[in-house]
């Protein structure tokens, strides 16, 4: 496969070609272990059916736009250390499944945009080889909001003349695409949006559909809301090409202006809504809550490395386990990770690679990037303790995130 392509917006807005990163050092292969390696493998995603359209298409297949520029400002500290784009569930960066997922589809010519501390985003993906799809990259020396951008990739979306695709970085979902895309030809829509449920819409965008799933009413982020459950957008866009003569130069935004302005002047804007898992991850609450859901298998995790030891209980097969160590279901132990005798991880605990548990330590209800070493003797609940941090203390820690910052880009 080809190197990846980088585009920067020159001055003038036009698009000029940088040279890619060399591809990501992770090994798409897992070492083998006597300990675990027998065991099944934590295959939590989905076969897709390609959306390929032999008689429309040919061999063409879409294409689609991660978006993965924005700070995660809503997931701070954990951003500091990481771009929200490789923030880990289940030890696994949320970008990777997003890319994962989409190639389940058949959708693997991807571009997406970077800003904040995207030079760590291109080093990771280099070309996106190693993740079965190629990748072009858009450097932005600002923000162009989430349309401005996918109006400078224009001509690598709208390559075939053909429907493409748009989401997030940061969304954990399970979503039928290949239905999506059916119900999206089948209604001529000119934009389709995902859809999902929720109890609290304040930071979503609420929307309101007719009886045969046209939207009627789109309402970004309400200050107030009284009406229970609600319909909001879950972050995966399917839009015609002509759209985006909607959107001018510069900076704009999918959710507080297209979407709107299209539904007041009547375009074939669509709802496809979802039972499916959806988290988009956006706050320490939702992050918490979609390592839970992945340690349960309520929520897709595409070709994780980790294997089921036993129910709900995922052990990389690298991970050196003492004997006299206890894992309580659900939990995770990552890739090189050694705990060692008498310690505890306990139950709705994510221990990512590289750490090391000490002697009689006792991690619960905690979530640990990589390179993490717990003391011995440490008693951590309820904590989030990113790279490469050393814990050590005689109290209990409780309710702590810890952050080992390397510079903010």
């Amino acid at each position: 496969m080809s190197p990846a392509t980088a585009w920067k917006p020159a001055s003038n807005g036009s698009l000029t070609a940088s040279s890619g990163c060399p591809a990501s050092a992770m090994s798409s292969t897992m070492p083998a272990s006597v300990k675990v390696s027998d065991t099944p493998s934590l295959a939590v995603s989905f076969v897709g059916a390609a959306l390929a359209d032999d008689e429309e298409m040919g061999e063409r297949l879409m294409r689609g736009m991660i978006l993965a520029a924005g700070e995660g400002t809503r997931l701070r500290p954990l951003t500091f250390a990481r771009p929200k784009a490789l923030v880990p569930v289940l030890t696994v960066p949320i970008m990777a499944n997003i890319v994962r997922w989409l190639k389940t589809f058949g959708v693997t010519e991807l571009a997406v945009n970077l800003w904040y501390r995207g030079a760590d985003i291109q080093r990771f993906f280099g070309d996106g080889s190693a993740f079965g799809v190629h990748l072009t990259y858009l450097h932005e020396d600002q923000p162009h909001g989430t349309a401005g951008a996918v109006k400078l990739m224009a001509d690598f979306l709208c390559a075939y003349g053909e429907t493409f695709l748009v989401v997030g970085c940061d969304e954990l979902i399970d979503l039928d695409l290949a239905a999506m895309v059916r119900f999206h030809k089948e209604r001529h829509a000119l934009v389709t949006i995902s859809l999902a449920w929720v109890d609290d819409p304040r930071q979503f965008g609420v929307v309101h559909l007719d009886e045969n799933g046209r939207i009627v009413r789109f309402v970004e982020k309400p200050k107030e809301w009284v009406g229970g459950r609600a319909l909001v957008n879950s972050g995966v866009y399917l839009l015609e090409p002509k759209v985006l003569d909607r959107i001018p130069s510069g900076f704009y935004d999918f959710g507080r202006q297209l979407f709107p302005t299209l539904v007041a002047e009547g375009a074939p804007i669509f709802g496809f809504a979802s039972d499916g898992y959806w988290n988009d991850i956006g706050h320490l609450g939702n992050y918490r809550d979609a390592n839970l859901a992945a340690l349960q298998k309520r929520a897709p995790i595409y070709d994780c490395p980790l294997r089921e030891i036993r129910p709900q209980v995922f052990v990389h097969p690298t991970a050196q386990i003492a004997e006299s160590a206890q894992l309580i279901a659900p939990c995770a132990v990552g890739a090189e990770t050694v705990i060692d005798e008498g310690a505890v991880i306990g139950s709705e605990t994510v221990i990512g690679d590289g750490c090391r548990i000490g002697r009689n330590a006792v991690v619960e209800r905690s979530i640990l990037w990589s390179q993490v070493t717990i003391a011995d003797g440490t008693h951590l609940s309820d904590c989030i303790i990113t790279d490469g941090c050393l814990v050590q203390g005689e109290q209990p820690i409780r309710r702590a995130v810890l952050v080992a910052c390397r510079g903010a880009r």
